[in-house]
């Protein structure tokens, strides 16, 4: 896999912390992949938005360990590579699944 592409609802374009929808499954995605070990952390992760979805006010220190954040946001009028100071996700943890979440990828 040489890159990964991940919906966005709302992203810094310095930092990379985006914002997903909310369920967790690019990052369950990201996670799997790692586990598998077909991409690592150089693996570019990419997000596709229109410009008013980019935000300078998500706080890093809020992001989970297994949150993702994206290296270059796509806008209709600019491509943004961000700082990628926000370690990746090394698989899925597991421990911090609920639930209902297990029930709904098994």
């Amino acid at each position: 896999v040489d890159i990964i592409v991940v919906g966005s609802t709302a992203v810094d374009p310095i930092t990379g912390a985006r914002l997903g929808k909310g369920e967790g499954f690019a990052e369950l995605e990201y996670g799997m992949l790692r586990q598998m070990g077909v991409i690592d952390e150089t693996t570019p992760v990419v997000t596709t938005i229109r410009d008013e979805q980019l935000v300078d006010d998500i706080p890093i220190n809020k992001l989970l360990q297994h949150d993702v954040a994206v290296d270059i946001i796509c806008t209709p009028t600019q491509v943004i590579r961000t700082d990628k100071s926000i370690p990746k996700p090394t698989g899925i943890y597991w421990e911090l699944l609920s639930p209902q979440k297990l029930s709904q990828i098994k």
